[in-house]
C-alpha cells in the first residue's frame, strides 16, 4: 500500500480494542476472573504452565463472561469442540495471587502468569530449560495483602 498523499478516515477499533472475544478450546473451562490465553490455534484457554516445550501461550486478558451465553458464566466447553463457544477477555491492570517471587523490585517489570490465577517473576521453573510460563503483563503495584496488580493492558513487547 502506497504512502497517504491525502487525509484518511482510520476506522477506531470499539472500545480500543480493550475487549476481545475469542473462541474456547475444545474440553476446556475458562472461569471468569482467570487470566486468559490463546494457544497456538488462536483459542481460549486458562493460562497454564508447560514441562515438555517453550510455552506457546499468549496471554490476552481477565476473562469476563461467555459471549454467546448469559453474561456473567464460566466458559465450559467441556465436552464441547473448539469454537462451540466463546469468551470475552479483557485488557485491564487485574489484582492476581503470585507464587511469592513477585516483590516491589519486579514493579514495572513483566510478570509470568503461572496459572489462570497466579504470576510469578521468572519464565521458567529452577532447572527448567525451556521457557515454561507465558509473559502476563507488566507489574504495577504490589497490593497490602501481597497480591499483584498486573497490566494486561499496557504490556511490554515481551508480553504483548
Amino acid at each position: 500500500m502506497a504512502a497517504l498523499t491525502t487525509a484518511r478516515n482510520t476506522p477506531e477499533m470499539a472500545d480500543g480494542g480493550r475487549m476481545r472475544v475469542y473462541p474456547v478450546e475444545a474440553n476446556t473451562n475458562v472461569y471468569l476472573g482467570g487470566i486468559v490465553a490463546l494457544n497456538a490455534a488462536g483459542n481460549a484457554v486458562p493460562a497454564s504452565a508447560t514441562t515438555t516445550v517453550a510455552n506457546a501461550l499468549k496471554v490476552v486478558g481477565r476473562a469476563e463472561y461467555v459471549k454467546a451465553g448469559i453474561p456473567g458464566q464460566n466458559a465450559i466447553n467441556n465436552p464441547g469442540i473448539a469454537g462451540a463457544i466463546s469468551i470475552t477477555a479483557r485488557k485491564g491492570v487485574f489484582l492476581y495471587a503470585t507464587d511469592g517471587s513477585v516483590g516491589v523490585a519486579q514493579i514495572g517489570l513483566v510478570c509470568f502468569a503461572l496459572d489462570d490465577n497466579n504470576v510469578t517473576a521468572t519464565d521458567r521453573a529452577s532447572g527448567a530449560s525451556v521457557q515454561q510460563y507465558a509473559a502476563a503483563g507488566t507489574v504495577v503495584a504490589i497490593d497490602q495483602s501481597g497480591q499483584v496488580w498486573v497490566d494486561f493492558w499496557h504490556q511490554s513487547a515481551a508480553s504483548a
